[in-house]
């Protein structure tokens, strides 16, 4: 499972990211968590097009 599934199905259990760092041309540190049961979770992405389209999913289902 790439990290794109597994960030929806994070999504689909209750996760919601809280932060995600960025570096211009390396990893993405994404940090995750569920607020109905208090864990957390945190995770890395390189990668400029699967860092966009996880971009994109969390800006899509972000509450604002």
């Amino acid at each position: 499972m790439d990290d794109y599934e597994r960030i929806k199905k994070m999504y689909d259990s209750g996760f919601r990211c809280i932060r995600y760092d960025d570096t211009k041309d390396g990893e993405m540190c994404i940090y995750f968590k569920n607020f109905e049961n208090e864990n957390s979770a945190a995770m890395r992405v390189s990668g400029f097009e699967q860092k966009m389209q996880i971009k994109n999913f969390i800006n899509q289902n972000s509450m604002r």
